[in-house]
């Protein structure tokens, strides 16, 4: 008896040391172990994929995020929640979108200007009235502007000299037809066919002659602004052949709904945003648009100076041409004949101003203008070209 209850004191001692309790098991199973083991530091196969590029890049993440958590659970908290508070974008330095916040209420007020100009441009040239809807300008880019324009249109690349870069002109192939239809005569009444039509020579002299309208009338209506010496230099059917940007950059782009009796058709104007960057300023606080407005009260006095202001006047009688070698021969004393003309030529600081009769009034030699001429700003260049060099003689 007594060696039995030896032998079952001792392997009940041998199940005690070696067995592991309930509170052990329950310890492990929760991660409550206080003897770190090697296996909470071993990799899963999944970080294992993730590092040899055959998982999701958010592998890596998850276990770095799991190892810090697991050391730092406070500032792992504090991560998440600022994360998802403001949250995490990535940012590309070599593409990266220019955008104008604030409106531009003085390219509204040029389109206006211009879509007024151009309307009477379009009469004097088709003989129809238009009425031209300017829609706001938008900075967008150039690929995106592009991209809605429908085809077939005419498209015009025009220079904006003083200015770098080039404008575009683009007429929509509806205003296209509506051109054609007004141009030629037609009533209307049919349907314009647009697909896989191509445009004239004649139909792109005409398209030709109303974007010449439009360049004249846009740089006047940009006056205030800057001066341009727009030329056209290309036009094409196909965007790709007078591109003007690139397709990310910025482009001002404006469009005008013009409606013509029983046709209607939209023109587009564009440029790059580099190009009048200088006058950004000018074109958001919507002041530099009435830089043309004139003061009255110095009109007054500015039109009262110029009636005081005193010219010289010269008429030229008649004249006659001889030869060289005669005129070479002549000596003081030397009488010449001229026929008589019926009008003589009235100069003023050696500019022709007009033709009128001469006589006497009051026991002094006058002259009646008939016919006045309007001066031009080529005659008064001439004019001041010929008084600094000193030559006095009309023409």
């Amino acid at each position: 008896m007594d060696i039995e209850a030896e032998n079952n004191e001792s392997n009940q001692k041998d199940q005690e040391g070696g067995a592991m309790n309930q509170e052990d098991i329950d310890a492990m199973l929760s991660g409550r172990s206080a003897a770190p083991t090697d296996q909470e530091n071993a990799v899963s196969q999944d970080e294992i994929d993730a590092m040899m590029g055959f998982g999701g890049g958010t592998a890596i993440h998850e276990a770095s995020t799991d190892a810090d958590d697991r050391h730092n659970p406070s500032s792992a908290s504090s991560g998440a929640a600022s994360a998802e508070r403001y949250g995490v974008t990535s940012l590309d330095l070599l593409n990266q979108d220019r955008v104008t916040r604030s409106r531009m209420p003085t390219m509204e007020v040029l389109n206006d200007r211009f879509a007024r100009s151009f309307r009477a441009s379009l009469f004097n040239y088709l003989r129809v009235n238009a009425d031209i809807l300017p829609i706001s300008a938008q900075l967008q880019k150039y690929g995106d502007y592009i991209g809605r324009i429908a085809l077939p249109s005419y498209f015009v690349m025009v220079s904006m000299a003083p200015l770098r870069g080039s404008m575009l002109f683009v007429m929509d192939p509806y205003l296209c037809y509506a051109v054609i239809e007004a141009f030629f005569g037609g009533n209307g009444k049919l349907e314009p066919k647009l697909e896989g039509r191509d445009f004239s020579i004649i139909e792109q002299r005409v398209f030709n002659n109303i974007i010449e309208h439009a360049v004249a009338d846009f740089s006047a209506a940009w006056e205030p602004i800057v001066k341009f010496r727009m030329k056209i230099f290309r036009a094409d059917m196909k965007a790709q052949f007078v591109s003007i940007a690139a397709g990310p950059e910025t482009i001002v782009g404006s469009a005008f709904d013009i409606e013509m009796e029983r046709w209607k058709g939209r023109l587009y104007i564009c440029f790059p945003y580099n190009s009048v960057e200088p006058f950004r300023e000018q074109l958001v606080s919507g002041v530099a648009a009435d830089q043309s407005e004139m003061d009255p009260t110095w009109k007054t006095a500015l039109h009262k100076d110029v009636q005081n202001a005193q010219v010289d006047v010269s008429v030229l009688l008649a004249t006659k041409d001889i030869p060289l070698h005669q005129a070479r021969t002549l000596r003081v004393g030397d009488v010449l004949s001229f026929e008589r003309t019926e009008d003589a030529r009235v100069y003023v600081e050696n500019i022709l101003i007009g033709e009128g009769k001469y006589g006497v009034s009051r026991n002094h030699y006058a002259i009646r203008l008939n016919r006045y001429r309007s001066l031009n700003e080529e005659d008064i260049l001439k004019a001041l070209h010929l008084k600094r060099e000193g030559i006095n003689d009309a023409e």
